[in-house]
């Protein structure tokens, strides 16, 4: 290897026009501290628009499978832009993969061969990366993200497609300790896997000038797509229970999904209307704002690989309630907060109370501080970078054998 090495990330999701503007912003953010930690980086996405967006106009306009790139100050994004409103069938997962080895072609002809890929998800970008190494020989990593193996729940199909992905990889980081025993069923060579977790914006997600007066006004704070594996519901019954009798303590829960109407009613029909609020997705700024007004961070949810909401509500400062179910217990500590299991919702209320009855404890400019120390995303770079160097380093000793 001359220069710096040649990273091409491969995201299975990324900001688009159809999307949430959360939606895959994390591997924005990564592929910025891996170009500020001195390797050429690209990023090549193809985009999965719903049939329920098409329109000739717009086929024609602005999404006929035609690529296209974005230049920032420190990497380069080559976007597909394209139609696929059956990724979660193994059909689509393939033309999703066929289409994305087109995409990786261009990228290669117009920017030169990658010296590693790193893909995000077994599948299907893995299984993609490792069809792209059989074409072009490139080596490869993997980040699993999919909750679906926490929670026991990989068809045999879905199976085949990780145990190929993973097979041709050099590394399979996890973004936390759970994931990463229960993907050795997948990988054939459990020495591949190493735990690598998510980051934080602590620049966007800071402590701010809030100060608690927990006598006049108290505020709950939680964040995530409104569906059952977030566990809303027991979180609106167990704060309905647990505060009933203390009208200064309120819930406020951002985030947007199938199960709006079903949580608005839940809310309605336990009389919370005034104290419990939905607020609907809220941009970055504005969520960073909100959590800084807030003073704990409660989630309930059944499955997680990691938690990111976790680490952008702690490095404001605030005392956290998650679940054992895969990510928030590599994040909180006692000194931070509680840990439950999933559906315990007598623990939830006993939590919610302990929590806000010995609030004082809790040093919230600690609690920053730590996530700041292991979570800050001007970590990841340098470790990712590490992992690209042993790899390429290790393939350049094998050629010259």
């Amino acid at each position: 290897m001359k220069g710096a090495p040649h990273i091409l990330i491969l995201p299975m999701y990324y900001p688009e026009k159809d999307s949430s503007p959360h939606r895959g912003y994390m591997f924005y953010e990564q592929a910025t501290q891996i170009a500020r930690s001195g390797c050429r980086t690209g990023l090549a996405f193809t985009e999965q628009r719903p049939l329920n967006r098409l329109s000739w106009r717009r086929f024609c306009k602005e999404s006929h499978f035609q690529i296209s790139t974005e230049k920032n100050d420190l990497f380069t994004i080559h976007r597909m832009h394209a139609w696929n409103p059956k990724l979660s069938t193994k059909a689509g997962g393939l033309i999703w993969c066929l289409l994305t080895q087109q995409l990786v072609k261009n990228y290669i002809r117009r920017y030169g061969k990658p010296d590693l890929i790193h893909a995000h998800f077994g599948q299907w970008a893995g299984y993609a990366a490792a069809r792209i190494k059989r074409i072009y020989g490139i080596d490869y990593i993997v980040t699993e993200h999919a909750s679906s193996i926490n929670g026991a729940s990989v068809s045999e199909s879905q199976a085949a497609i990780l145990r190929k992905a993973y097979s041709g990889a050099s590394a399979v980081l996890c973004v936390g300790s759970m994931l990463a025993g229960n993907l050795k069923k997948y990988c054939a060579d459990p020495s591949k896997i190493a735990v690598l977790p998510n980051f934080v914006d602590t620049s966007t997600f800071r402590p701010g000038t809030h100060v608690a007066q927990k006598e006049q006004a108290f505020r709950f704070i939680s964040v995530g797509n409104l569906t059952p594996r977030k566990g809303f519901a027991d979180l609106i019954g167990a704060f309905a229970q647990t505060f009933a009798d203390t009208p200064q303590v309120t819930l406020e829960i951002a985030g947007d999904g199938a199960e709006k109407e079903r949580l608005q009613s839940l809310i309605h029909t336990y009389g919370m209307s005034d104290r419990i609020t939905l607020m609907g997705n809220l941009s970055r700024e504005a969520l960073s704002e909100k959590l800084r007004e807030c003073d704990a961070f409660a989630l309930a949810s059944y499955g997680e690989t990691f938690g990111i909401v976790f680490i952008e509500a702690m490095a404001t400062g605030m005392p956290a309630i998650g679940t054992v179910c895969g990510g928030p217990e590599d994040i909180i500590t006692p000194e931070s907060g509680f840990l439950i299991e999933p559906g315990d919702t007598a623990a939830l209320s006993q939590k919610l109370r302990e929590l806000y009855d010995t609030y004082e404890r809790f040093d919230r400019k600690e609690i920053s501080r730590y996530i700041a120390e292991h979570f800050d995303f001007s970590l990841a770079g340098p470790a990712l970078k590490d992992i690209y160097l042993r790899i390429i380093r290790e393939k350049e000793e094998r050629q010259r054998m």
